[in-house]
């Protein structure tokens, strides 16, 4: 639900808000009685707060831009100008922020340019060179270039931050940061559907790329890792499954369970966590409502659902468009009626709308054709394949299991997004973005690590080696024994 108006007549006042209902929207009113003055200057008074703090980041972003990346992440994924009433709402606060976290990033010797020359951070900037081209060949491009330009600012903003996680413990502030700006969408959407008994859909902030139910529900499942792996934040992990549940998207139910199983098997103990994750499932199904379970049964008969049908069918026109325009696709924003009644009108004359992709893969070969998805894919392949090479690099060293746990993080977030992205439009969400960045990051952290108080010691060679990781090469794999260096302190001897 949105703010999408409000009329004001004496001491109370008439919202307007906007409800998503089955596939479209619909504008619910509702009465909320407040005193005139007293709501007005609580209003004005957050506003001005949020003003003061967004203007005060500006120095800090020039003068200590690792702080102003914090805050552009704290406002990119809280969004705290739309928890305002007045002026800071529209206000452009993330611009704001990230224009002097860049000239700080650029004036001040505080950054590392070794990330930027990752492979996954080039990909990344290759995946940013097709949106330009498909933005030039669009079908709208007077709707195309301003996303474009959105699309800069997230990709531009992922590499800078890249370049200032330069150790350990910029890496958690940063991880934090973000986990306490989702988090709190977790924490206060799961006491609210406990408050509710699950009656209610929890939705997101406003506007905002998290704003609808289904957005949010991803956003969710891609925090779940960071509070689960950094212990501060464990309560966040428990509130936050119910807020993901109440989302009632089947696509972020199936996203969930594909996150805590993941969680599940890369800790230890594996057999009897899922005996406790079995058991608690059976308990939490006892006490859910009947509409949310008839809501996930509706997965296992999508014949008999308009609404899982109507997907099928966008799909089948992300991928007619693609084979019109298999080398730019659409460009961003290119669903219109239009275009539906140009590529599959068969859609119209069912359904009588139209609605965008539901599907990361389908959204991205549709916007920016096969090259788009094969770039994409790439990315994100080879950062999970990295990711896993860390973790290999690291072993079981007492000294760098941070590594490994961040590389954890990223990782299954990873997971939940491709599954729960599967059915939901968030291939632009900044955080798979920030992630390839992060992880270009952790492969140069971990490199200067592994150098550091070396021996010999036998492993396998290859792709996903320890030295492979270490030298930031990719190729085939490899059976052969070889050899690399471990820490003297781990094995007690002296190189």
């Amino acid at each position: 639900m949105e703010l999408i108006g409000e009329a004001r007549n004496g001491r109370n006042r008439t919202i307007h808000t906007r409800q998503r209902q089955g596939g479209g929207f619909g504008t619910v009113t509702r009465r909320v009685a407040f005193s005139s003055s007293h709501s007005s200057n609580f209003a004005l008074m957050r506003d001005f707060l949020l003003a003061i703090i967004i203007i005060a980041s500006l120095p800090i972003g020039i003068f200590r831009p690792f702080y102003g990346a914090l805050i552009y992440a704290w406002i990119s994924y809280m969004n705290p100008h739309l928890l305002a009433w007045s002026f800071v709402r529209t206000w452009p606060v993330a611009k704001i922020s990230g224009i002097s976290t860049f000239i700080g990033a650029m004036v001040q010797q505080d950054t590392d340019s070794r990330p930027l020359r990752e492979p996954e951070n080039i990909l990344m900037i290759v995946l940013f060179l097709i949106f330009t081209l498909s933005s030039a060949f669009s079908i709208y491009p007077n709707r195309a270039w301003p996303e474009w330009f959105g699309m800069g600012k997230i990709i531009l903003m992922a590499l800078v931050t890249s370049t200032l996680l330069t150790d350990r413990k910029r890496l958690r502030y940063f991880f934090l940061v973000v986990g306490f700006s989702l988090g709190f969408y977790g924490v206060k959407g799961g006491l609210f559907g406990l408050a509710t008994g699950g009656q209610e859909t929890v939705w997101g902030p406003g506007e905002s790329i998290i704003g609808a139910n289904n957005a949010l529900g991803v956003g969710l499942n891609m925090c779940l890792p960071i509070f689960w792996y950094l212990k501060v934040l464990l309560a966040c992990f428990f509130l936050t499954i119910p807020a993901i549940m109440f989302t009632y998207s089947r696509a972020s139910a199936l996203g969930l369970g594909a996150v805590i199983l993941a969680i599940i098997l890369k800790g230890k103990g594996k057999v009897l966590a899922l005996a406790i994750l079995l058991v608690a499932g059976m308990l939490t199904i006892s006490f859910v409502p009947e509409k949310w379970l008839h809501r996930q049964q509706t997965t296992l008969t999508y014949e008999q659902d308009t609404s899982a049908m109507s997907r099928l069918g966008e799909w089948e026109f992300c991928w007619r468009l693609a084979l019109d325009r298999p080398l730019t696709g659409g460009g961003f924003e290119f669903y219109t009626v239009e275009t539906y009644a140009k590529y599959f009108p068969e859609f119209l004359s069912k359904f009588g709308t139209y609605w965008n992709a539901h599907s990361i893969y389908f959204g991205m070969l549709a916007a920016h054709g096969f090259p788009g998805l094969l770039i994409f894919s790439l990315m994100l392949a080879l950062t999970l394949v990295s990711l896993r090479g860390i973790k290999r690099a690291v072993g079981g060293r007492e000294d760098l299991k941070w590594l490994a746990n961040y590389s954890n993080i990223v990782q299954v977030s990873y997971i939940g997004f491709l599954v729960n992205g599967a059915f939901n439009n968030m291939e632009y969400f900044d955080l798979v973005y920030h992630w390839v960045g992060v992880t270009a990051s952790l492969k140069v952290l971990a490199r200067q690590a592994l150098k550091e108080g070396l021996v010999e010691e036998p492993v396998l060679t290859g792709p996903m080696s320890p030295l492979a990781v270490r030298l930031g090469s990719f190729g085939g794999p490899s059976m052969r024994q070889g050899k690399i260096l471990r820490n003297a302190r781990q094995t007690g001897n002296k190189t």
